[in-house]
Parts: structure tokens; sequence; C-alpha cells
């Protein structure tokens, strides 16, 4: 949010010192210190979001600086307003009242310029303080890292959609008539079990018979057609590592990856899962499914992701949307996992409001189970139902988030400071929130609504936006897990 806000003061103060009239009045030095302090912090202002209201400093800081660039917009705004105001009216009986406006506009820009010259003071030490956004994205990627093994035990509410998977995908048993690949995605809101579910259908050998290999591999937001190629020969083949790794060239090193893939899986039969895929390129998309297409005499390819934008273009059948759990499905994986057994009216109420938080994600759930641990304090269950789990404990929703453009980001952080979860919005009137508040400019292809469309779509894409049917209303949206990104 604070990166857009602040790109936004930049163009402001860049076209007041360009306009004549603007330097006519001597604050062109100033307005010039400002935006270079503004440009010099804007690198660090991702870094200190990824921290904030988790540590301190990082959030003080990024509340300043959204509030120094809120008043540099009104500054730059005030001055250009007044600039004809003060050309056409300045007679002989107007010149104190413009002396005044003229002192009470060096008054605002002094404040102004003090605000954002403390920013650019206190970056070196936030700086220093914060670690690189890249540090912070492998980080997140290496704890989302995932494998086929999982906890059956812990799995609940997910049997009938493993069933549906198992229905969706071809018969095992030869057939002719079978499409050579079938490539069926699984997407939904992060952090509801797209994982999980593929490591159930993964594991089933008993309903999924006659596969010759089945492997698993780990996408992840670092999407690389190498590591997806060496990955699968590594576990078809011990060999496979050192054999495609003697090339000079990308271009070499795919070839050589294709040719002992095309060796390894031919007049074979596989199920591959790709786990966790955040690739959007529909470029690159149709890459990885023409690859996947030369693999194998047979290939049954499960893709798990949370963009439907993603799950609609790798598609060889219809994608599967997870939906989330119930509240009751939540509440007992809480119980489950605390062994709670019932018996404390308090407790029970105070867990059932704490697993509609949830929003029906499991891996948020089984967060607020390791925050309750052992106690069985009402009071510190009270505290802890407060805590905004989805952002700060699951690092799939900070992905998601990071990932949003700036502009994307700063309409969605609106959504979750006015609209609590699970709140019906009429799209049109959404549309006119974003718009009245500036929150989009219009390009020069795009009018502000078309991009507020693509907006909502992106959105919609990625489950935080879902489409409400409601009786005699069309149109309505119904905003999903706002509440993990409230500033």
């Amino acid at each position: 949010m604070a990166q857009v806000i602040v790109e936004r003061a930049c163009a402001k103060l860049r076209s007041a010192i360009g306009d004549e009239a603007v330097a006519r009045s001597n604050f062109t030095g100033d307005l010039r210190d400002m935006l270079e302090a503004l440009e010099h912090v804007q690198p660090i202002l991702d870094r200190a979001e990824m921290h904030l209201r988790r540590d301190f400093f990082p959030s003080r800081w990024l509340q300043r600086a959204l509030g120094a660039a809120y008043k540099t917009i009104d500054m730059v705004d005030e001055l250009q307003d007044s600039r004809p105001q003060a050309a056409a009216t300045m007679t002989r009986r107007m010149l104190p009242r413009l002396a005044i406006m003229k002192n009470a506009m060096a008054i605002q820009v002094q404040e102004t310029k003090k605000l954002v010259m403390w920013l650019q003071e206190q970056s070196g030490s936030l700086s220093k303080y914060l670690p690189e956004k890249s540090i912070l994205l492998e980080k997140i990627i290496k704890e989302r890292k995932t494998g086929p093994g999982f906890e059956e035990a812990l799995v609940l509410g997910r049997g009938s959609d493993k069933q549906r998977i198992i229905a969706a995908l071809p018969s095992t048993e030869p057939n002719i008539m079978q499409e050579h690949i079938t490539i069926l995605p699984i997407f939904g809101l992060v952090g509801s079990g797209k994982t999980t579910l593929a490591q159930m259908v993964f594991n089933d050998t008993h309903s999924l018979q006659g596969y010759d290999f089945r492997v698993w591999v780990h996408v992840s937001p670092q999407f690389d057609f190498h590591a997806i190629g060496k990955s699968i020969i590594s576990q078809v083949s011990a060999r496979g590592q050192e054999e495609t790794n003697h090339s000079s060239s990308d271009m070499e090193g795919m070839q050589s990856i294709m040719k002992r893939l095309h060796e390894l899986l031919n007049g074979k039969k596989v199920l591959l899962v790709l786990d966790d895929l955040w690739e959007e390129d529909p470029i690159r998309l149709q890459l990885l499914k023409s690859m996947l297409t030369f693999l194998g005499d047979r290939m049954d390819v499960i893709v798990t992701t949370c963009n439907q934008a993603i799950a609609r273009k790798i598609c060889t059948i219809e994608p599967y949307r997870l939906n989330p759990l119930s509240d009751e499905a939540c509440w007992e994986i809480i119980k489950k996992l605390i062994r709670f057994e019932g018996g404390e009216e308090e407790l029970e109420k105070i867990g059932r409001e704490i697993a509609s938080k949830c929003w029906g994600v499991p891996s948020a759930a089984r967060a607020y189970a390791g925050i309750l641990g052992s106690s069985r304090d009402a009071m510190t269950w009270k505290n802890k139902m407060k805590e905004d789990i989805l952002f700060y404990a699951l690092p799939a929703f900070k992905l998601s988030y990071m990932r949003m453009p700036p502009e994307l980001r700063l309409c969605f952080a609106y959504c979750c400071q006015i609209f609590p979860s699970g709140h019906i919005i009429v799209k049109d009137d959404l549309v006119h929130h974003w718009i009245a508040l500036h929150l989009i400019e219009p390009s020069e292809i795009l009018s502000a609504a078309q991009i507020a469309e693509e907006h909502i779509t992106r959105l919609q894409d990625m489950s935080f936006l879902q489409t409400a049917q409601l009786n005699h209303v069309s149109n309505c949206l119904l905003l999903c897990c706002t509440k993990f990104t409230e500033f």
C-alpha cells in the first residue's frame, strides 16, 4: 500500500517542480529535497511492509511514510490550486491576504518537508534492521517446500474431495481412446488444503493403480523448467542429477533433460504432481504443457495452484475448485490438535469463534491450535483470538500479498480496512469506492473502471473475492479472508 502512495507523491512533486508558476513561489528547492528523500526510501517500503505489526520499528516507520506521502499529495494539490487564484486576485487590497496565504503555504511546506526528511534519516537504520526482500522470499519458499508425505490422521473433511479427484482422472486400465496426457489443476484459497488433497490422491495406491512411476515436484514461485525436469529425473533414476549438469547453455541443458526424460519414461505410465504453481505467464505455461506432453506413454498430472487463471491456462480437463471447510470442521481440527475433550462451555464458545476466524482454511485452524497449545484459560483464548493468524503465521498468505502488483495491493488493502471478512458488496459500488478515492488511476490505454474490473477479476482468481448469490440482487461480491492484511 505504501509503495503506491509514495510513488504518487513523487509524481505529484515532479509535476509541481516542472510548473513555472509554482517555481515562482520559491518552494522548488524544498520540493526537490522532498522528492529526492521519497525516492531514496522507496526500495525499503516493501521490506518494511512485510514486517508490519510484527515489529514496532518498521510498523511505526511505515505508518509515518504513509502519513508523509498523503500530506505531500495534499500539500502539492493546495499549492497548485492556489496558483491561479493568487494570480487572478492580486490587487492592492488583496496583497495582505496574499502574503498571509503564502506564509501559511510556507509553513505547510516546511512541516511536510520535516516529515519526509525524518523518513530518510530513519531509513538508514531501518535498512540495516530489515532483511532484503529476496531473502524474505527465499525463507518463505523454503518454509513452503512440500513432499508427498503427510499425516492422514490429521486430515478432516476432505474425503469427498479426494474421491472426486480420483473419479476425474482417467481409468488406469489401457484405453486407446484416452488422451496421452491429462492435467487436472486443483485451485482455491491459499492454505485451503490443496497440497494435502494432492498428497491424499498421490498416496492412494488402492484406487489408483497401474502407474510405473509416481513423481512429486514442488514447483514454488521460482518457476524453473530445468529444476522441474531434473526433479523428475532424480526420482525415476538415481543418476539423473549428474547426467544433466554437463551442458553449457540453458537450451542445451533443456534438450539434454528432455532427451533423458524421454528415455526414462517412454512407454511408461506416470502420475505426476506439480505442487504450488505460481507462474502466470501464458507462454511459459504453454511450454510447460508442451514439455509434459512429450513425457511417457500416459501422463496423469495433478497441479495445485492458488490462482484460478493459472488453472484455466494449464488444464486439459475442468479444474477442481477446493472450497473452504465449514467452521465446524475447523473447530474439529483445533480440538483434535489441542486434545480438547469438551465439557467447558465458555471455552467451547470461544473455540467456535476462533474457528470462524479461520474462514474455512485448515492451515489457519492448525496455526490457531499451535498458539492455544495446552492452555485451558478463557482469557488466554480470547487474547489469542484477536491475532490475525492468516497473514503472520501462514507463509502462503504473505506470499500471495507480496506477489500482488502495487496498485492491486492498494485496492485490496482498502477492502481490508473498510469491510469485515464475509461482507457482501455490490461490485459497481466497490468500483465506485476505488475510483472516488483515487485508488485507481486511468492509464493511457484503459479507463479507471476497466482497471477496476481487472483488479476484481484478479482477486476473484485468487479467491479473495467470490461471487455472492443473493435473491433479487445481482452483481454482488463476497469478501473473503480480508482480515489477514488489516493495516
